[in-house]
């Protein structure tokens, strides 16, 4: 007999996996789902008051799995496995986002941009940030974290954007990096990096096509959002049509 159907609480547990296969993840409430979850960290012991008292201390499910590990740790019953276990959720979940955005090959609306952008970045604990290279029909041609750390204007490394955007021949870029704080509203310095990074791809006749700023479930684009309109002209409807004009331009004799 497995250890957990001797548990004093195995009923519990088997109710509240029928009620979640029956109805779903929308049928349990926060304080459930962390419940739920941890049936599988700790076999033998009532997870309820422990569920609660995480939510007491992080607020909110989100909060409970960006905490930092040694933060888990200083709540009453949970140890290091435990505190591992939860904060694999948002990186797997991450990875599973990546991984149904890998047969993306186009880009061809804000939209896609930022869903694209936010599969990359989602669950990071640490700014970091994104290029991607795009030809003038949308198709990426090289996609990667290119940096990670306290993302800032002076941080970005402008020639090393130059050299990947001219080595393989991109028309466009989309730049993207995370708020771990959860506010996609841009700072004084995603606006400077912003236009730096116009300024310095205008130079090899290259077109910044968006910035995204990712946080949690959310995202921002720069240029759909009109705030730098100095930087991003173009309509919401037709975020390519200054690379396809590039393209064109450079096809001249």
């Amino acid at each position: 007999m497995a250890k957990e159907e001797l548990s004093p609480h195995s009923g519990h547990r088997k109710r509240m996996r029928e009620r979640f296969l029956r109805d779903g993840i929308d049928s349990l409430q926060d304080h459930e789902v962390l419940e739920l979850l941890l049936f599988y960290a700790i076999p033998r012991q009532d997870t309820n008051e422990l569920a609660h008292r995480l939510l007491t201390k992080f607020r909110t499910l989100s909060g409970v799995f960006d905490a930092p590990i040694e933060e888990l740790k200083r709540v009453e019953g949970i140890g290091g496995t435990t505190a591992v276990f939860l904060k694999t959720y948002p990186e797997v979940f991450r990875r599973y986002m990546g991984d149904k955005k890998k047969n993306v090959k186009r880009l061809c609306s804000y939209k896609e941009i930022g869903e694209y952008a936010q599969s990359c970045l989602f669950g990071r604990t640490r700014e970091a940030i994104l290029l991607v290279l795009l030809n003038s029909s949308g198709q990426i041609l090289f996609s990667d974290i290119v940096y990670e750390g306290s993302v800032n204007a002076a941080e970005i490394y402008f020639r090393d954007l130059v050299r990947l955007a001219s080595s393989y021949d991109a028309v466009g870029v989309v730049l993207a990096h995370n708020h771990p704080s959860g506010d996609c509203l841009p700072s004084r310095e995603d606006m400077l990096t912003t236009r730096m990074a116009a300024e310095a791809l205008s130079k090899i006749d290259v077109t910044l096509v968006d910035h995204v700023i990712v946080a949690g479930e959310h995202f921002l684009s720069l240029a759909s959002s009109r705030i730098l309109p100095e930087v991003f002209s173009e309509g919401e409807e037709k975020p390519l049509k200054k690379v396809a004009d590039r393209r064109k331009k450079r096809e001249l004799p």
